[in-house]
């Protein structure tokens, strides 16, 4: 995968939270569950870019208690309500990877981006969450599961 230094914008965001493992189908059901609330919010029109933000290293963390935020960026009016919250996102200087496949291969991706990419590359990682986003023409293919994101290590 090649990768490009990118200096992503501070965000305001509203997010649902999936917490257990990362790679489980619950996230897809949290994913579903944001865009029907975006659609209901009228905030499809224009569609916005998604973050999926992982809080957890799952090296260090019991799978059952990683947490995972599907997201959507949100304007100073927005209140949480329900199970949506909202959360600063700090943006800043990150390395980024273009992703396509199933999100059985997601996992793999990081550890490549994490373990082989981040020690040759002379920088290191920030303490910040990795983040994907989710550009506004996304879409997964019916037939393979396959989509296209990019994902975002914070480094320095």
């Amino acid at each position: 995968m090649h990768v490009e230094i990118r200096t992503l914008p501070a965000l305001r965001l509203a997010y649902l939270r999936h917490t257990g493992p990362y790679g489980a189908p619950a996230i897809a059901q949290t994913w579903e569950r944001l865009g029907a609330w975006c659609e209901a919010q009228g905030l499809m029109r224009p569609r916005p870019r998604f973050y999926g933000i992982s809080h957890d290293d799952p090296g260090a963390t019991p799978a059952a208690q990683c947490r995972y935020d599907a997201c959507v960026p949100v304007d100073a009016a927005f209140a949480p309500q329900g199970d949506v919250g909202v959360q600063a996102f700090a943006g800043g200087r990150h390395a980024c990877a273009r992703f396509t496949g199933p999100a059985s291969q997601m996992g793999a991706a990081w550890e490549w981006l994490y373990g082989q990419w981040l020690p040759a590359s002379g920088l290191q990682a920030d303490q910040r969450p990795g983040v994907e986003v989710y550009e506004e023409d996304f879409a997964v293919d019916p037939a393979t599961g396959a989509f296209s994101c990019w994902i975002c290590m914070p480094v320095r």
